[in-house]
């Protein structure tokens, strides 16, 4: 349970987006979108696909973002070769890009006709159009590729096209997708060389980041900047009330914009590092606050949409609110911190385990829990089946209890 806002692409308005060279079309001018107040008044977006609506010389928005396409010349080539000698070369940001690149893709949907709202009165349905980005990182037995984007990508597509590295166009179909870790999954009858990954414990803040993906149609664009913190909690993006896609992310300043969602973060080697998925931002493009998920959950997620069709999403099984010392005050707490329990779903792990309404939770296996966003990021942290211990406070009275981690049943909003 969070206080912010949630919001999806489709309820964002779109921002001007000033062009990097002449655009297709005009653009369209947009009010500004309505987010949580975060840094100012910026609000978490998603940063993917970009529904765009053409009927004659006539372009709306859909979905949040004008995507505009200017398609290059000749295809990326990754022919050219790079020789690594340890860390003797200064064109880092390019071995990484070198490495990396062939295995980041276009992707490109059709999401159905677009509703009479949609267009001029004097034009028929159209269908809907966006693009993303997407990351080869698992060969299939029967000689294709799996595929990890973002869920909010693919979902509701009727068709997706990828195109890789050197500008070979495949249709992919739509493996599976899950909305509370915001991965999803697409394979293509194809062989595109797979991304290595790292390992996300020997990430450091500080360290050197690249982001590659397809911003505003612009296929496999290449960005670079560092990683400017690791575990930033983010809860003011998603689906419906609720839902946390992901909490633990992966800040960077490398320049991340709409169509970039889905793609690759790398390391100084290429190596993969987490999927950007959102930003914080004033205008609906970078401000330098660029959002992604960790490979190690991103990748968890997609091996359980490959291997069962679903993701088995931790779960505590209780609704709650951060404390305050305004809210111990008045409701005579004993701390004035932690994340106060207000219910409990029915036959969940935390009510087997004794947890009740009043109980005011903090620390989960000795790390201290300061707020609700607190309690969700140690749920989301271990995996179903893990045993936990749970400090909490009670009629004034400080306790423990030991509880199992539970799967989160389908279309339950609590945590």
């Amino acid at each position: 349970m969070h206080d912010e806002p949630v919001h999806t692409p489709g309820e964002i308005p779109a921002p001007d987006v000033p062009p990097a060279a002449p655009p297709v079309a005009p653009p369209v001018s947009q009010p500004a979108p309505a987010g949580p107040s975060k840094a100012g008044h910026a609000g978490v977006v998603a940063i993917a696909v970009v529904f765009s609506l053409f009927a004659g010389a006539a372009a709306g928005l859909v979905g949040g973002y004008a995507a505009y396409r200017f398609a290059p010349d000749t295809p990326v080539s990754s022919d050219r070769s790079i020789e690594v000698l340890g860390d003797s070369t200064e064109e880092v940001v390019a071995v990484a890009a070198a490495v990396a690149l062939p295995s980041v893709v276009n992707i490109d949907v059709s999401a159905g006709q677009a509703s009479d709202s949609d267009l001029p009165s004097d034009h028929p349905d159209v269908p809907m159009q966006g693009e993303g980005s997407g990351v080869a990182y698992r060969e299939s037995p029967d000689g294709g590729t799996y595929i990890i984007t973002n869920n909010h990508v693919v979902e509701g597509a009727t068709e997706i096209m990828v195109t890789d590295s050197t500008g070979e166009r495949y249709e992919a179909t739509l493996v599976g997708g899950d909305g509370e870790s915001d991965i999803a999954v697409v394979r293509v009858d194809a062989s595109i060389p797979t991304i290595e990954t790292s390992d996300i414990d020997d990430l450091v803040v500080g360290q050197l980041a690249v982001a590659i993906g397809s911003p505003f149609g612009l296929e496999h664009s290449v960005t670079s900047g560092v990683i400017s913190a690791l575990h930033r909690p983010l809860t003011g993006f998603g689906g419906s009330d609720g839902q946390y896609p992901y909490i633990d992310s992966i800040q960077t300043d490398a320049a991340i914009n709409p169509g970039n969602s889905g793609g690759a973060l790398v390391d100084r080697a290429g190596r993969l590092i987490g999927i950007p998925s959102a930003i914080y931002s004033d205008t609906g493009v970078s401000d330098g606050v660029g959002l992604a998920i960790p490979v190690d959950r991103a990748t968890a997620a997609a091996d359980e949409l490959i291997d069962k069709g679903r993701v088995d999403t931790p779960f505590l099984g209780v609704v709650g609110q951060s404390v305050t010392p305004a809210l111990a005050s008045e409701e005579g707490l004993s701390v004035d911190e932690g994340a106060l329990i207000v219910e409990l779903t029915e036959g969940s792990e935390a009510e087997k385990a004794g947890v009740r309404p009043g109980d005011v939770i903090v620390a989960v296996d000795g790390d201290k829990i300061r707020t609700m966003d607190d309690l969700v990021l140690a749920v989301r942290r271990r995996s179903v089946g893990d045993e936990v211990t749970l400090r909490l406070w009670r009629d004034e009275r400080e306790m423990e209890l030991t509880m199992t981690i539970g799967v989160k049943p389908d279309s339950l909003t609590t945590q």
